[in-house]
Protein backbone atom coordinates (compact mmCIF):
# COMPACT_ATOMS: atom_id res chain seq x y z
CA UNK A 1 0.00 0.00 0.00
CA UNK A 2 1.18 3.43 -0.62
CA UNK A 3 1.34 4.42 2.72
CA UNK A 4 2.51 7.87 2.21
CA UNK A 5 -1.13 9.03 0.34
CA UNK A 6 -2.89 8.02 2.98
CA UNK A 7 -2.39 11.08 5.15
CA UNK A 8 -3.45 13.37 2.25
CA UNK A 9 -6.33 11.41 0.63
CA UNK A 10 -8.29 10.68 3.41
CA UNK A 11 -9.01 14.43 4.29
CA UNK A 12 -8.88 15.01 0.86
CA UNK A 13 -11.82 12.86 0.21
CA UNK A 14 -13.16 13.33 3.77
CA UNK A 15 -13.37 17.40 2.57
CA UNK A 16 -14.97 16.48 -0.55
CA UNK A 17 -17.89 13.79 0.72
CA UNK A 18 -18.59 16.87 3.28
CA UNK A 19 -18.68 19.14 0.67
CA UNK A 20 -21.22 17.34 -1.22
CA UNK A 21 -23.43 16.65 1.38
CA UNK A 22 -24.40 19.71 2.57
CA UNK A 23 -26.15 20.12 5.55
CA UNK A 24 -24.84 19.63 9.03
CA UNK A 25 -26.84 15.93 10.45
CA UNK A 26 -25.83 13.18 12.64
CA UNK A 27 -24.58 10.18 10.08
CA UNK A 28 -22.30 13.18 8.85
CA UNK A 29 -21.08 13.99 11.69
CA UNK A 30 -20.17 10.19 12.47
CA UNK A 31 -18.40 10.11 9.16
CA UNK A 32 -15.58 12.98 9.72
CA UNK A 33 -15.31 11.43 13.44
CA UNK A 34 -15.06 7.94 11.85
CA UNK A 35 -12.25 9.48 9.34
CA UNK A 36 -10.42 11.76 11.89
CA UNK A 37 -10.16 8.61 14.06
CA UNK A 38 -8.47 6.62 11.03
CA UNK A 39 -6.65 9.49 10.06
CA UNK A 40 -4.94 8.90 14.01
CA UNK A 41 -4.89 5.44 13.21
CA UNK A 42 -2.76 5.48 10.02
CA UNK A 43 -0.59 8.32 11.69
CA UNK A 44 0.58 5.92 14.30
CA UNK A 45 1.37 3.06 11.81
CA UNK A 46 3.92 4.93 10.16
CA UNK A 47 4.91 6.12 13.25
CA UNK A 48 5.18 2.39 14.43
CA UNK A 49 6.99 1.79 11.59
CA UNK A 50 9.51 4.70 11.15
CA UNK A 51 10.72 4.35 14.77
CA UNK A 52 11.61 0.83 13.67
CA UNK A 53 13.88 2.80 10.98
CA UNK A 54 11.69 2.06 7.96
CA UNK A 55 11.54 5.71 5.82
CA UNK A 56 8.25 5.45 3.24
CA UNK A 57 9.29 6.82 -0.07
CA UNK A 58 6.71 7.45 -2.99
CA UNK A 59 7.31 8.92 -6.27
CA UNK A 60 4.04 10.39 -8.32
CA UNK A 61 3.68 9.61 -11.94
CA UNK A 62 7.42 8.22 -12.42
CA UNK A 63 8.88 11.54 -13.32
CA UNK A 64 12.49 11.28 -12.36
CA UNK A 65 13.52 13.59 -9.40
CA UNK A 66 13.77 16.62 -10.39
CA UNK A 67 10.87 17.17 -12.14
CA UNK A 68 8.54 14.83 -10.41
CA UNK A 69 6.67 14.86 -6.87
CA UNK A 70 8.16 12.57 -3.92
CA UNK A 71 6.54 12.13 -0.77
CA UNK A 72 8.97 11.10 1.91
CA UNK A 73 7.82 10.14 5.31
CA UNK A 74 10.14 9.35 8.11
CA UNK A 75 10.19 9.53 11.69
CA UNK A 76 9.66 13.41 12.13
CA UNK A 77 7.48 13.31 9.43
CA UNK A 78 5.46 10.35 11.25
CA UNK A 79 5.34 12.08 14.50
CA UNK A 80 3.92 15.32 13.05
CA UNK A 81 1.47 13.29 10.86
CA UNK A 82 0.15 11.66 14.62
CA UNK A 83 -0.01 14.81 16.24
CA UNK A 84 -2.18 16.76 13.49
CA UNK A 85 -4.29 13.60 13.29
CA UNK A 86 -4.66 13.49 17.24
CA UNK A 87 -5.52 17.57 17.55
CA UNK A 88 -7.66 17.09 14.43
CA UNK A 89 -9.83 14.32 16.49
CA UNK A 90 -9.80 16.37 19.55
CA UNK A 91 -11.24 19.64 17.54
CA UNK A 92 -13.82 17.54 15.81
CA UNK A 93 -15.00 16.05 19.19
CA UNK A 94 -15.46 19.04 20.88
CA UNK A 95 -16.57 20.83 18.45
CA UNK A 96 -19.83 18.14 18.12
CA UNK A 97 -20.13 18.70 22.48
CA UNK A 98 -19.80 22.04 21.86
CA UNK A 99 -22.47 22.87 18.79
CA UNK A 100 -25.88 21.32 18.64
CA UNK A 101 -26.16 19.84 14.75
CA UNK A 102 -28.18 22.32 14.25
CA UNK A 103 -26.24 24.99 14.88
CA UNK A 104 -23.11 24.14 13.09
CA UNK A 105 -22.07 25.63 10.19
CA UNK A 106 -21.83 22.95 7.43
CA UNK A 107 -18.35 24.57 5.85
CA UNK A 108 -16.66 24.21 9.20
CA UNK A 109 -15.61 20.52 8.97
CA UNK A 110 -15.41 20.64 5.08
CA UNK A 111 -12.68 23.42 5.16
CA UNK A 112 -10.66 22.00 8.20
CA UNK A 113 -10.34 18.78 6.38
CA UNK A 114 -8.87 20.77 3.49
CA UNK A 115 -6.61 22.81 6.34
CA UNK A 116 -5.41 19.23 7.63
CA UNK A 117 -4.85 17.67 3.99
CA UNK A 118 -2.45 20.82 3.75
CA UNK A 119 -0.87 19.90 6.65
CA UNK A 120 0.22 16.65 6.05
CA UNK A 121 1.30 17.23 2.35
CA UNK A 122 3.79 19.60 4.02
CA UNK A 123 5.28 17.14 6.76
CA UNK A 124 5.24 14.64 3.67
CA UNK A 125 6.39 16.51 0.50
CA UNK A 126 10.14 15.43 -0.46
CA UNK A 127 10.53 18.62 -2.77
CA UNK A 128 10.29 22.61 -2.46
CA UNK A 129 7.64 23.46 -5.02
CA UNK A 130 5.59 21.08 -3.72
CA UNK A 131 5.91 22.32 -0.45
CA UNK A 132 5.00 25.36 -1.63
CA UNK A 133 1.24 24.13 -2.86
CA UNK A 134 1.17 22.44 0.37
CA UNK A 135 1.48 25.77 1.99
CA UNK A 136 -0.89 27.44 -0.40
CA UNK A 137 -3.79 24.50 0.40
CA UNK A 138 -3.56 25.11 4.15
CA UNK A 139 -3.46 29.22 3.82
CA UNK A 140 -6.41 29.17 1.09
CA UNK A 141 -8.60 26.65 4.30
CA UNK A 142 -7.30 29.16 6.72
CA UNK A 143 -8.24 32.11 5.07
CA UNK A 144 -11.34 30.56 4.90
CA UNK A 145 -11.79 29.51 7.90
CA UNK A 146 -11.24 32.77 9.78
CA UNK A 147 -13.74 34.72 8.01
CA UNK A 148 -16.12 31.70 8.04
CA UNK A 149 -17.89 32.31 11.19
CA UNK A 150 -16.30 36.12 12.04
CA UNK A 151 -18.80 38.91 12.46
CA UNK A 152 -18.13 42.31 10.90
CA UNK A 153 -15.60 43.73 14.32
CA UNK A 154 -13.99 40.20 14.38
CA UNK A 155 -13.19 40.22 10.44
CA UNK A 156 -11.01 42.92 10.43
CA UNK A 157 -8.42 40.84 11.88
CA UNK A 158 -8.33 38.34 9.24
CA UNK A 159 -6.52 41.14 7.17
CA UNK A 160 -3.31 41.24 8.39
CA UNK A 161 -2.96 37.53 8.72
CA UNK A 162 -3.99 37.28 4.79
CA UNK A 163 -1.97 40.56 3.95
CA UNK A 164 1.41 38.83 5.43
CA UNK A 165 1.45 35.35 4.14
CA UNK A 166 0.38 36.25 0.85
CA UNK A 167 3.47 38.63 1.23
CA UNK A 168 5.18 35.00 2.62
CA UNK A 169 4.00 33.30 -0.27
CA UNK A 170 5.36 35.56 -3.19
CA UNK A 171 8.78 35.06 -1.50
CA UNK A 172 8.52 31.52 -1.08
CA UNK A 173 7.76 30.90 -5.13
CA UNK A 174 10.71 33.91 -5.36
CA UNK A 175 13.02 31.32 -2.85
CA UNK A 176 11.99 28.13 -5.10
CA UNK A 177 12.75 30.15 -8.33
CA UNK A 178 16.51 30.56 -6.51
CA UNK A 179 16.56 27.21 -5.29
CA UNK A 180 15.77 26.06 -8.85
CA UNK A 181 18.80 28.54 -10.55
CA UNK A 182 21.19 27.35 -8.34
CA UNK A 183 20.46 23.37 -8.17
CA UNK A 184 18.71 22.22 -11.05
CA UNK A 185 16.04 20.90 -9.07
CA UNK A 186 13.93 21.41 -6.16
CA UNK A 187 14.08 17.68 -4.95
CA UNK A 188 15.02 17.67 -1.31
CA UNK A 189 17.51 15.13 -1.91
CA UNK A 190 19.47 16.37 -4.81
CA UNK A 191 19.23 19.67 -3.40
CA UNK A 192 21.10 18.70 0.02
CA UNK A 193 23.89 16.78 -2.14
CA UNK A 194 24.37 19.77 -4.79
CA UNK A 195 24.25 22.49 -1.76
CA UNK A 196 26.88 20.94 -0.14
CA UNK A 197 29.46 21.49 -2.60
CA UNK A 198 28.48 25.78 -2.79
CA UNK A 199 28.97 26.08 0.92
CA UNK A 200 30.89 29.55 0.48
CA UNK A 201 28.39 30.42 -2.19
CA UNK A 202 26.73 33.83 -1.05
CA UNK A 203 24.09 32.81 -3.42
CA UNK A 204 23.16 30.09 -0.97
CA UNK A 205 23.32 32.17 2.40
CA UNK A 206 20.98 34.73 0.03
CA UNK A 207 18.49 31.48 -0.26
CA UNK A 208 18.83 30.19 3.67
CA UNK A 209 17.96 34.07 4.80
CA UNK A 210 15.16 34.08 2.38
CA UNK A 211 13.73 30.79 3.51
CA UNK A 212 14.36 32.14 6.93
CA UNK A 213 12.15 35.26 6.45
CA UNK A 214 9.29 33.16 4.59
CA UNK A 215 9.24 29.95 7.37
CA UNK A 216 9.63 32.49 10.06
CA UNK A 217 6.26 34.55 9.29
CA UNK A 218 4.85 30.72 9.57
CA UNK A 219 6.59 29.82 12.40
CA UNK A 220 5.26 33.79 13.68
CA UNK A 221 9.06 35.04 14.88
CA UNK A 222 9.79 38.49 15.58
CA UNK A 223 9.43 40.82 14.07
CA UNK A 224 6.88 39.44 11.51
CA UNK A 225 4.14 37.84 14.16
CA UNK A 226 2.20 40.61 14.37
CA UNK A 227 -0.43 38.87 12.48
CA UNK A 228 -1.25 36.19 14.77
CA UNK A 229 -2.62 37.48 18.63
CA UNK A 230 -5.39 39.22 17.08
CA UNK A 231 -6.75 36.71 14.20
CA UNK A 232 -6.79 33.88 16.12
CA UNK A 233 -8.93 34.92 19.19
CA UNK A 234 -11.61 35.57 16.22
CA UNK A 235 -11.95 31.62 15.80
CA UNK A 236 -14.62 29.23 17.00
CA UNK A 237 -12.68 27.73 19.89
CA UNK A 238 -12.25 24.23 18.37
CA UNK A 239 -10.84 25.86 15.20
CA UNK A 240 -8.35 28.20 17.49
CA UNK A 241 -6.96 25.06 19.38
CA UNK A 242 -6.42 23.70 16.08
CA UNK A 243 -4.51 26.81 14.51
CA UNK A 244 -2.92 27.32 18.07
CA UNK A 245 -1.53 23.35 17.92
CA UNK A 246 -0.28 23.01 14.45
CA UNK A 247 -0.45 25.61 12.07
CA UNK A 248 2.85 27.89 13.34
CA UNK A 249 4.72 24.39 13.95
CA UNK A 250 4.67 23.80 10.89
CA UNK A 251 6.51 26.69 10.00
CA UNK A 252 9.05 25.55 12.60
CA UNK A 253 8.95 21.74 11.02
CA UNK A 254 10.18 23.31 8.13
CA UNK A 255 12.52 25.24 9.22
CA UNK A 256 14.28 22.21 11.15
CA UNK A 257 13.48 20.27 7.61
CA UNK A 258 14.98 23.07 5.51
CA UNK A 259 18.07 23.36 7.95
CA UNK A 260 18.53 19.66 9.37
CA UNK A 261 17.94 17.90 5.88
CA UNK A 262 18.40 19.74 3.50
CA UNK A 263 20.64 22.64 3.44
CA UNK A 264 24.62 22.61 4.53
CA UNK A 265 25.28 22.55 8.38
CA UNK A 266 28.09 24.76 8.23
CA UNK A 267 25.82 27.79 7.54
CA UNK A 268 26.82 29.08 11.32
CA UNK A 269 25.39 32.88 10.08
CA UNK A 270 21.80 31.84 9.21
CA UNK A 271 21.80 29.64 12.73
CA UNK A 272 23.00 32.12 14.78
CA UNK A 273 20.20 34.26 13.16
CA UNK A 274 17.58 32.03 14.02
CA UNK A 275 19.14 31.83 17.32
CA UNK A 276 18.78 35.20 17.83
CA UNK A 277 15.04 35.87 16.31
CA UNK A 278 13.74 33.32 18.84
CA UNK A 279 15.86 35.14 21.87
CA UNK A 280 13.25 38.52 20.75
CA UNK A 281 10.42 36.27 20.11
CA UNK A 282 10.18 34.79 23.48
CA UNK A 283 10.73 37.28 25.64
CA UNK A 284 8.79 40.22 23.17
CA UNK A 285 5.76 37.96 22.71
CA UNK A 286 5.56 37.21 26.56
CA UNK A 287 5.65 40.62 27.84
CA UNK A 288 2.78 41.09 25.08
CA UNK A 289 0.67 38.21 26.94
CA UNK A 290 1.17 39.73 30.13
CA UNK A 291 -0.65 43.07 28.59
CA UNK A 292 -3.81 41.28 27.41
CA UNK A 293 -6.66 40.52 29.72
CA UNK A 294 -8.28 37.83 28.05
CA UNK A 295 -7.74 34.17 28.00
CA UNK A 296 -7.69 33.51 24.36
CA UNK A 297 -5.91 36.94 23.51
CA UNK A 298 -3.19 36.09 26.63
CA UNK A 299 -2.69 32.28 24.53
CA UNK A 300 -2.77 33.23 21.48
CA UNK A 301 0.61 35.56 22.59
CA UNK A 302 1.79 32.48 24.57
CA UNK A 303 2.37 30.27 20.93
CA UNK A 304 4.91 33.01 20.04
CA UNK A 305 6.87 33.34 22.93
CA UNK A 306 6.92 28.87 22.95
CA UNK A 307 7.56 29.43 19.02
CA UNK A 308 10.73 30.99 20.51
CA UNK A 309 12.54 28.47 22.06
CA UNK A 310 11.71 25.54 19.53
CA UNK A 311 13.61 27.92 16.89
CA UNK A 312 15.87 28.37 20.10
CA UNK A 313 17.19 25.05 19.82
CA UNK A 314 17.35 25.17 15.83
CA UNK A 315 19.77 27.90 15.96
CA UNK A 316 21.59 26.17 18.80
CA UNK A 317 21.95 23.60 15.93
CA UNK A 318 23.58 20.21 18.49
CA UNK A 319 22.15 16.96 18.07
CA UNK A 320 20.83 17.53 21.52
CA UNK A 321 19.47 21.18 20.84
CA UNK A 322 17.36 19.72 17.23
CA UNK A 323 16.01 16.24 19.98
CA UNK A 324 15.24 18.81 22.28
CA UNK A 325 13.32 20.90 19.72
CA UNK A 326 11.64 17.63 18.70
CA UNK A 327 10.32 17.00 22.12
CA UNK A 328 9.26 20.53 22.48
CA UNK A 329 6.92 20.82 19.35
CA UNK A 330 5.31 17.14 20.72
CA UNK A 331 4.99 19.15 24.18
CA UNK A 332 3.60 22.52 23.32
CA UNK A 333 1.35 20.65 20.33
CA UNK A 334 -0.77 19.06 23.00
CA UNK A 335 -0.92 21.63 25.93
CA UNK A 336 -1.27 24.48 24.25
CA UNK A 337 -4.26 22.67 21.81
CA UNK A 338 -5.61 21.83 25.20
CA UNK A 339 -5.97 25.31 26.76
CA UNK A 340 -7.07 26.97 24.06
CA UNK A 341 -9.99 24.38 24.56
CA UNK A 342 -9.84 25.15 28.46
CA UNK A 343 -10.94 28.38 27.51
CA UNK A 344 -13.48 27.38 25.61
CA UNK A 345 -15.04 25.54 28.28
CA UNK A 346 -14.52 28.73 31.02
CA UNK A 347 -15.99 31.10 28.18
CA UNK A 348 -19.00 28.96 27.89
CA UNK A 349 -19.04 28.36 31.49
CA UNK A 350 -19.09 32.41 32.79
CA UNK A 351 -20.15 33.73 29.15
CA UNK A 352 -17.28 35.56 28.35
CA UNK A 353 -13.35 35.38 28.69
CA UNK A 354 -12.44 38.84 30.12
CA UNK A 355 -10.64 38.07 33.36
CA UNK A 356 -12.44 41.26 34.51
CA UNK A 357 -15.74 39.52 34.57
CA UNK A 358 -14.98 35.60 35.08
CA UNK A 359 -14.88 33.72 38.47
CA UNK A 360 -16.51 30.81 40.73
CA UNK A 361 -14.55 28.40 37.78
CA UNK A 362 -12.72 26.40 40.78
CA UNK A 363 -15.66 26.38 43.20
CA UNK A 364 -18.11 24.70 41.18
CA UNK A 365 -15.69 22.85 38.28
CA UNK A 366 -12.70 21.73 40.22
CA UNK A 367 -11.93 19.53 37.45
CA UNK A 368 -11.35 21.77 35.26
CA UNK A 369 -9.19 23.95 37.14
CA UNK A 370 -6.70 20.66 37.75
CA UNK A 371 -6.62 20.32 34.08
CA UNK A 372 -5.83 23.85 33.97
CA UNK A 373 -3.13 23.71 36.24
CA UNK A 374 -1.28 20.46 34.88
CA UNK A 375 -1.39 22.19 31.46
CA UNK A 376 -0.42 25.77 32.59
CA UNK A 377 2.10 24.62 34.64
CA UNK A 378 3.32 22.16 31.93
CA UNK A 379 3.94 25.60 29.60
CA UNK A 380 5.62 27.35 32.02
CA UNK A 381 8.25 24.70 31.95
CA UNK A 382 7.20 23.07 35.86
CA UNK A 383 9.08 19.68 36.87
CA UNK A 384 8.20 16.90 36.08
CA UNK A 385 5.47 17.90 33.43
CA UNK A 386 6.25 17.46 29.63
CA UNK A 387 7.37 21.57 29.17
CA UNK A 388 10.35 21.18 31.89
CA UNK A 389 12.49 18.49 30.06
CA UNK A 390 12.29 20.22 26.56
CA UNK A 391 13.31 23.92 28.29
CA UNK A 392 15.74 22.18 30.46
CA UNK A 393 17.61 20.70 27.47
CA UNK A 394 17.36 23.85 25.63
CA UNK A 395 19.31 25.44 28.93
CA UNK A 396 21.47 22.71 28.99
CA UNK A 397 22.86 23.35 25.22
CA UNK A 398 22.68 27.07 26.16
CA UNK A 399 24.95 27.19 28.54
CA UNK A 400 27.41 24.40 26.76
CA UNK A 401 27.72 27.00 23.82
CA UNK A 402 28.24 29.86 26.57
CA UNK A 403 24.91 31.48 25.03
CA UNK A 404 24.24 32.87 28.55
CA UNK A 405 22.37 36.15 27.04
CA UNK A 406 19.89 33.58 25.42
CA UNK A 407 19.90 31.14 28.15
CA UNK A 408 18.56 34.39 30.63
CA UNK A 409 16.09 35.05 28.07
CA UNK A 410 14.45 32.00 28.09
CA UNK A 411 14.17 31.59 31.55
CA UNK A 412 13.22 34.79 31.92
CA UNK A 413 10.01 33.88 29.62
CA UNK A 414 9.70 31.07 31.56
CA UNK A 415 9.16 33.04 34.53
CA UNK A 416 6.79 35.37 32.82
CA UNK A 417 4.94 32.63 31.79
CA UNK A 418 3.99 31.31 34.97
CA UNK A 419 3.01 34.98 35.98
CA UNK A 420 0.63 35.12 33.36
CA UNK A 421 -0.73 31.90 33.87
CA UNK A 422 -1.42 32.68 37.14
CA UNK A 423 -3.01 35.76 35.91
CA UNK A 424 -5.75 33.27 34.36
CA UNK A 425 -6.05 31.22 37.53
CA UNK A 426 -6.42 34.11 40.08
CA UNK A 427 -9.04 35.64 37.39
CA UNK A 428 -11.49 32.58 36.20
CA UNK A 429 -10.52 30.11 38.55
CA UNK A 430 -9.88 31.21 41.68
CA UNK A 431 -12.16 34.69 42.17
CA UNK A 432 -15.00 34.00 44.17
CA UNK A 433 -17.98 36.37 43.47
CA UNK A 434 -21.70 36.53 43.55
CA UNK A 435 -21.96 39.35 40.41
CA UNK A 436 -20.41 36.53 38.00
CA UNK A 437 -22.93 34.02 36.83
CA UNK A 438 -22.10 30.10 36.13
CA UNK A 439 -24.04 28.28 33.59
CA UNK A 440 -23.70 24.76 34.74
CA UNK A 441 -27.42 24.36 33.84
CA UNK A 442 -26.02 23.87 30.29
CA UNK A 443 -23.98 19.99 30.38
CA UNK A 444 -22.40 21.33 27.08
CA UNK A 445 -19.26 21.72 29.22
CA UNK A 446 -19.00 18.17 30.43
CA UNK A 447 -18.92 16.84 27.08
CA UNK A 448 -16.05 19.87 26.18
CA UNK A 449 -14.15 18.74 29.43
CA UNK A 450 -13.84 15.15 28.78
CA UNK A 451 -11.92 15.63 25.43
CA UNK A 452 -9.65 18.37 27.43
CA UNK A 453 -9.30 15.50 29.87
CA UNK A 454 -7.90 13.59 27.21
CA UNK A 455 -5.74 15.70 25.45
CA UNK A 456 -4.03 16.86 29.67
CA UNK A 457 -3.48 13.02 29.79
CA UNK A 458 -1.50 12.36 27.11
CA UNK A 459 0.83 15.30 27.89
CA UNK A 460 0.84 13.90 31.38
CA UNK A 461 1.99 10.68 30.01
CA UNK A 462 4.89 12.55 27.77
CA UNK A 463 6.02 14.35 30.40
CA UNK A 464 6.36 11.04 33.23
CA UNK A 465 7.94 9.33 30.32
CA UNK A 466 9.69 11.91 29.21
CA UNK A 467 12.81 9.26 28.80
CA UNK A 468 11.28 7.20 26.53
CA UNK A 469 9.72 10.23 24.26
CA UNK A 470 13.37 11.68 24.07
CA UNK A 471 14.73 8.82 23.10
CA UNK A 472 12.29 8.79 20.20
CA UNK A 473 12.96 12.65 19.32
CA UNK A 474 16.77 11.57 19.79
CA UNK A 475 16.12 9.35 16.80
CA UNK A 476 14.50 11.95 14.86
CA UNK A 477 17.14 14.17 15.31
CA UNK A 478 19.89 12.15 14.11
CA UNK A 479 17.94 10.49 11.34
CA UNK A 480 17.07 14.39 10.31
CA UNK A 481 20.62 15.73 10.04
CA UNK A 482 21.74 12.27 8.26
CA UNK A 483 21.73 13.92 4.51
CA UNK A 484 23.14 11.27 2.89
CA UNK A 485 20.95 8.71 4.48
CA UNK A 486 17.90 11.07 3.26
CA UNK A 487 19.13 11.25 -0.16
CA UNK A 488 20.45 7.43 -0.50
CA UNK A 489 16.67 6.62 0.22
CA UNK A 490 15.31 8.43 -2.04
CA UNK A 491 17.36 8.29 -4.66
CA UNK A 492 17.86 5.27 -4.60
CA UNK A 493 13.94 4.32 -4.85
CA UNK A 494 13.78 6.71 -8.20
CA UNK A 495 16.11 4.41 -9.76
CA UNK A 496 18.72 7.28 -9.31
CA UNK A 497 22.90 6.88 -7.82
CA UNK A 498 23.04 10.11 -5.52
CA UNK A 499 26.84 9.34 -6.82
CA UNK A 500 26.36 10.22 -10.35
CA UNK A 501 24.93 13.75 -9.19
CA UNK A 502 26.39 16.93 -10.34
CA UNK A 503 25.88 20.20 -9.37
Amino acid sequence: MNWPLAPILLPLLTALVTLFWGRSSLPRRWFVAVSATMQLVVALHLTADTVLGRTFVLGLGAWPAQFGIVLVVDLLSAIMLSLSALITLASVLYGYAETSVRLEHPLRATLTQFLVMGINLTFCTGDLFNLFVAFEIMLIASYALLTLEADDWDIKHAFPYVAINLFGSALFISACGLAYKLFGTLNFAEISLRAALLTGDFRLHLLALVLIVVFGIKAGLFPLYYWLPNSYPTLPIPTSALFAGMLTKVGVYVLLRMFATVLPHELTFAHTLLAWLAGATMVLAVMGAISRNFIRGILSFHILSQIGFMVLAIGFFTPLSLAACVFYIVHHIVVKSSLFLIGGVALRLNGTDDLDRMGNLWKHTPWLGLLFLFQALSLAGIPPLSGFWGKYLIVVVGLQEREYWLVGASILASILTLFSMLKIWNGAFWTVSNSVPLRTGDRRWVGMTTVVAGLTVVSLVIGFGAEGVLRIAMQAAERLCDQQGYAREVLAYLGKAGGNLSP
